[in-house]
């Protein structure tokens, strides 16, 4: 090896230790900002926690909206498809008559219908039409609790063998065991965007996060940002879903619907601006 192919190595070796420290270095101040501020919380259930903040990280302003659940005997998750039509995250959850809920996974905004899998009571609704970074994990909901997963790259059947009746396909995957998972530098992955993301902690608690976003009062995370606020609430694994105009979060009984954060899809500030979805992740009593 000569000096000049020794120097490139020893460069790089500094890039990626200092990549490193920055990380958690932002995990470490994060973290901070997110145990000083001042959360307006509320005790749904003995099961389900719901906080919202609008605090500055990432040199940003940010609006974040967290429900926190633990299933047990009494709480369960679950998933609302609408097959092949459109309708906001509200609406489906008052369907089934939803504690809270999130929106999910992606869809097509032309014809309706989610675009990836969906299996619900052992029932396919919706198979993968195109295999991609944003099909890359799969959450499933089991009798004693969930598991996020990462796709079998191997094996193109791999949701269809998950053994499990509740599964819904998205990405892409940004946690794993506690560590980032590397995704490409695109503009959907590197932007700042609305986020909707679903976490596991290791004591088996869930976490359902909507970030707000284009917006002066909420300028929206990338994937990284993501990840790191993900790390900053103690989350083992989590994958994103549809954001955009689409990210919604809903809780039974408050003001404006149900809707406790700020969807962006009128380009107002305000509880008004629910894109139509194909489903819902939800929570409710068993």
């Amino acid at each position: 090896m000569n000096f000049t192919v020794k120097k490139i190595s020893l460069v790089l070796v500094c890039l990626i230790l200092s990549l490193q420290t920055f990380a958690q270095s932002s995990v470490s101040e994060v973290s901070q900002v997110i145990v000083q501020t001042d959360w307006t919380t509320k005790q749904i259930t003995e099961k389900i926690v719901f906080k919202q903040a609008q605090i500055n990280i990432f040199d940003s302003k940010q609006s974040i909206s967290i429900l926190t659940i633990l299933p047990d005997s009494t709480t369960q998750l679950a998933i609302n498809d609408v097959s092949d039509t459109l309708i906001v995250t509200s609406e489906l959850c008052k369907q089934v008559d939803a504690i809270a809920g999130v929106n999910a996974s992606f869809f097509d905004m032309k014809n309706g219908g989610a675009i990836d899998f969906v299996r619900v009571n052992g029932t396919i609704l919706h198979k993968t039409r195109k295999i991609s970074e944003r099909s890359n994990a799969a959450f499933a909901i089991y009798k004693r609790g969930v598991q996020i997963l990462e796709r079998d790259t191997i094996d193109a059947n791999w949701e269809h063998t998950i053994d499990c009746k509740n599964v819904i396909v998205a990405g892409p995957l940004i946690m794993k065991n506690g560590e980032a998972v590397k995704f490409s530098k695109d503009a959907f992955n590197k932007n700042r965007h609305p986020r909707t993301c679903i976490a596991t902690k290791t004591d088996g608690r869930v976490l359902l996060i909507v970030v707000d976003g284009r917006n002066a009062n909420a300028a929206g995370m990338s994937l990284n940002e993501l990840y790191v606020l993900a790390k900053s609430l103690d989350c083992a694994d989590a994958m994103n879903l549809d954001g955009g105009g689409s990210s919604t979060m809903y809780v039974r009984g408050e003001d404006t619907n149900g809707v406790v954060n700020y969807p962006s899809d009128n380009q107002q500030f305000d509880h008004e601006g629910e894109r139509r979805v194909a489903n819902v992740i939800y929570v409710c009593n068993k």
